[in-house]
């Protein structure tokens, strides 16, 4: 009787354990299940986007920020990258639709209206391009990049006066900004206005040493001015950081042998 009571009680033991173990292996397995089926967020794919981005995966950076705007299409930031991916790969008008759905959320986003305008230049609508540079700086009037966006967008219209007051301005508030003092020097050089561009020039060199394309534009000044030693020192110093460029190569041979004639 005893032993009946007591394989009884043993197998009660059993059972509870068993149940327990089963209970406990459901929770884990429903828990596992919640976590799968949690699908991933809007901010989750941008952040996927902004991966493949960075890795140079542009049809997958920019498959992650659409699924990402599905989700969540008041999400700016998606709709930036996107915009800045398209430009990438060259897809511009794509770049503009995104560029101006930012601008939709965001009207007060200075930023925004530069990354419109860089579209439409990229896209040769340059007075589209400058209107929203202009926006911009009735935001911001501090916006370095919205000047030079008016100043290469006037610059390729050919009114240059207009291209060189926006690059000055940029340049006034950032003494430094290389590609601005570069358009500038193309500006003087394309326009005979020669000891400006060398100015421009020679500026770019002592912030940049190492920018070639400087000294090659350095070189081709003194030459028109006939000043063929500057202009020998100008196209050596370019070739010292770019060996490889024929044009200077020829420019040197050419001012070398100007030299040699006057001796």
């Amino acid at each position: 009787m005893y032993g009946c009571l007591f394989l009884i009680s043993l197998g009660l033991i059993i059972g509870c354990q068993n149940n327990e173990q089963i209970s406990t292996k459901k929770k884990s397995e429903s828990t596992t299940s919640t976590k799968a089926s949690a699908a991933p967020s809007a901010q989750d794919y941008n952040n996927s986007g902004t991966a493949y981005q960075r890795a140079g995966r542009l049809p997958e950076a920019a498959t992650a920020y659409q699924r990402a705007i599905e989700i969540r299409p008041t999400l700016i930031e998606a709709h930036h990258n996107l915009g800045t991916v398209y430009v990438m790969q060259g897809k511009l008008a794509e770049a503009i639709v995104a560029y101006k759905r930012v601008i939709q959320l965001r009207p007060d986003m200075a930023e925004a209206y530069v990354d419109l305008g860089r579209a439409y230049g990229f896209a040769g609508q340059l007075d589209e391009a400058i209107a929203e540079y202009q926006k911009a700086l009735t935001r911001d009037a501090t916006l370095v990049h919205a000047h030079y966006g008016i100043g290469v967008a006037y610059r390729h219209k050919g009114m240059f006066p207009e291209a060189i007051a926006a690059f000055e301005k940029a340049i006034t508030r950032h003494p430094d900004f290389v590609e601005a003092l570069m358009q500038l020097g193309y500006i003087y050089r394309e326009t005979e206005q020669f000891t400006h561009a060398v100015e421009a020039f020679t500026r770019v060199t002592r912030i940049y040493p190492t920018n070639a394309t400087a000294y090659h534009e350095l070189g081709v000044c003194h030459t028109k001015t006939d000043a063929y030693s500057e202009a020998i020192k100008a196209f050596e110093r370019a070739l010292q950081l770019n060996p490889d460029v024929v044009e200077t190569q020829n420019l040197l041979r050419v001012a070398q042998a100007r030299v040699a004639r006057h001796r």
